[in-house]
């Protein structure tokens, strides 16, 4: 708990930078104190202190003359507040002074610049990345504490580590605070370096034993290696942080920055070696981790070369807005939905279905944002000619973007299914087939058989069964897919209270992996899922249907129990069909028995009924 605080404590301060704007001398630096920009975060270098003040871009700090031999000494409290970070994200709070001590890059001697910050307020697009960064980011590491506290073990322990370092939330608002204080800076700088190098012998550790948290022989030593790892990773950005006491570190910023590439490189590697040995729905988990870690790590990483290490600028010479910046970050809070429901749960549906709807909501946001962003831009040049006030943006524009951005939302998804989901609709088609087939139907056998077979083909699903009402009880009837033909012969109330609390509702119940157990049951691969009620007139439960996972491992998705429920729909409706005619054909046996022992008939048959 006293780690998830610390963790919480660096990031919660952005709820501060949203509300009450930060100042800023509009100048950054990189670890070797060479100044790489005036202007940010300001608009124009007018409005910078530092454009104003003289200081050039090639200007470099005089390292030495600043060093913290004395932590709690003025110098220090300036170099503490400028060094390590580019991308304009050097904030300090309103109002602090800054002497710096610079060698000019033109030549000649070295030059005391007296700064004072000044406000610097983020554009509305900036302000909205960095709330959705820190909500963002606090739901991450609760996330973790949570998988933690539920489910301690070396595994959820590894990703936590990793979660209370790298998450999307920003630390500059908690460091602009601190920087009042050079020697706590200087602490939070050590205790930043061994949180990295844990962050990385944690992600190592969770790959190892994802997702069931059982080491493997074969993968002992890297295990064994990622602390080492880690504290390899701690000692060279304890040794980053020696520009501090004036030694040129960026060469050892850029290491740790790579070096994390690289670790992060074979976290995937090992994720992707090591599914091929697992169970089919362990497999499915493994996408999951997969697909988070491929999003979230690289764009992380990116991000934190553009903010705190000149590499990016000194190879393209600029570095993105600070916007971006932010949305690489945010793409880190990725991981901690994917490998939390993984972790959470022991079967899962497809992962290609969130990376779907992700990728279209993402889309979205960009369509709509960007117009907008652009129009406010409009709006802003115009804003004397136009008289628009600021509060119409979030009471107008904003809800019309909301509704718009939900229809298009409802209608990009329809057109994505119908492109890349073929399979979707194709098992849609050959269910109805079998649905026409099962209402022309003449006997229970042909539907049972339907009901089993028609869904396995449709969904490739590993196993079904059916259970259907026979002489008082649920009875297994065949055909069976995945089961054994000895195994479980009949429900009970007792024992398979998972299985009837569908009949009781009429809505399919899904069956946790583990949440159902009985000698006679199939395999933990082939386990059934999901039990569907077919569910006749006011609901009369006639059989219940139950399904396994997808062969690939998958869990049935939501669209895919609509659809098997509409299915059971269709065979409830057939079975009271046969049902029907059964009792019609009975009905005319007993009158022909009736007027040939000599009675009189009865009364006729009304067309169409019992």
């Amino acid at each position: 708990m006293l780690l998830a605080l610390w963790a919480l404590a660096m990031i919660v301060p952005g709820f501060y930078a949203v509300a009450v704007p930060l100042g800023a001398f509009g100048f950054s630096a990189d670890n070797n104190g060479a100044i790489r920009d005036v202007t940010s975060p300001f608009r124009d270098a007018a409005a910078s202190p530092a454009a104003s003040a003289g200081l050039r871009v090639g200007d470099r700090i005089d390292l030495s003359r600043m060093r913290c031999n004395a932590p709690v000494s003025g110098a220090c409290a300036g170099l503490v507040s400028v060094l390590g970070g580019l991308g304009g994200l050097q904030y300090v709070l309103q109002g602090r002074t800054l002497d710096l001590a610079v060698q000019p890059a033109a030549g000649g001697p070295a030059r005391v610049v007296h700064l004072q910050a000044a406000s610097a307020p983020l554009d509305w697009p900036s302000r909205l990345v960095l709330l959705a960064n820190t909500l963002v980011g606090v739901l991450f590491v609760l996330n973790a504490v949570h998988l933690v506290w539920t489910r301690s073990s070396p595994m959820t322990w590894g990703f936590f580590l990793y979660a209370m370092w790298f998450n999307p939330g920003q630390s500059y608002a908690y460091y602009a605070i601190l920087q009042s204080w050079p020697l706590v800076v200087i602490v939070q700088q050590v205790a930043e370096a061994f949180a990295q190098g844990a962050a990385y012998a944690g992600l190592l550790i969770f790959a190892v034993r994802f997702p069931t948290d059982a080491p493997e022989p074969r993968w002992h030593r890297v295990e064994l290696a990622a602390p080492w790892i880690g504290v390899v990773i701690a000692a060279a950005m304890l040794l980053s942080a020696a520009n501090l006491f004036g030694v040129p570190t960026e060469a050892v910023a850029q290491t740790v920055f790579l070096s994390g590439y690289a670790v992060n490189a074979a976290v995937i590697l090992l994720l992707l070696l090591r599914r091929r040995d697992l169970h089919p729905q362990d497999q499915a988990r493994m996408r999951w981790a997969i697909a988070g870690c491929a999003i979230g790590l690289p764009a992380f990483i990116f991000a934190e070369i553009c903010q705190s290490s000149a590499l990016l600028y000194d190879i393209w010479g600029a570095l993105p807005p600070q916007a971006v910046i932010g949305l690489l970050y945010l793409l880190q809070g990725v991981i901690a939905y994917f490998v939390g429901t993984a972790i959470r749960r022991r079967r899962v549906v497809s992962v290609a279905i969130p990376l779907r709807h992700g990728t279209i909501v993402t889309a979205l946001a960009l369509g709509l944002g960007v117009p907008v962003l652009y129009l406010h831009e409009l709006a802003a040049t115009y804003q004397e000619s136009l008289h628009l006030p600021e509060w119409i943006w979030p009471l107008v524009v904003g809800p019309v973007v909301l509704i718009v951005g939900q229809r298009l939302h409802e209608i990009g998804v329809d057109l994505v299914d119908h492109a890349f989901s073929r399979r979707f609709h194709r098992a849609q088609h050959q269910l109805a087939h079998a649905a026409a087939a099962m209402l022309k139907a003449r006997e229970h056998a042909t539907i049972d058989h339907l009901l089993v077979e028609a869904p396995v083909r449709a969904l490739q699903l590993s196993s079904a069964a059916v259970f259907r009402w026979t002489d008082g009880e649920l009875r297994r009837v065949e055909p069976v897919v995945g089961w054994m033909r000895d195994g479980l012969r009949a429900l009970r109330s007792d024992l398979d209270a998972p299985v009837l609390r569908s009949l009781a509702s009429g809505v399919p119940e899904r069956l946790p992996r583990g949440g159902w157990r009985r000698p006679g049951l199939p395999g933990d691969d082939q386990m059934p899922c999901l039990a569907v009620p077919v569910c006749g007139g006011a609901r009369e439960g006639l059989a219940v249907a139950l399904f396994g996972p997808h062969i690939t491992g998958s869990d049935i998705d939501a669209d895919e129990r609509g659809m098997l429920r509409e299915f059971a729909g269709r065979a409830a409706v057939a079975y009271d069909r046969v049902e029907t005619e059964l009792l019609r054909a009975e009905v005319r046996a007993l009158r022909a028995q009736l007027v040939a022992r000599g009675g009189a008939p009865v009364g006729r048959e009304a067309p169409g009924a019992a």
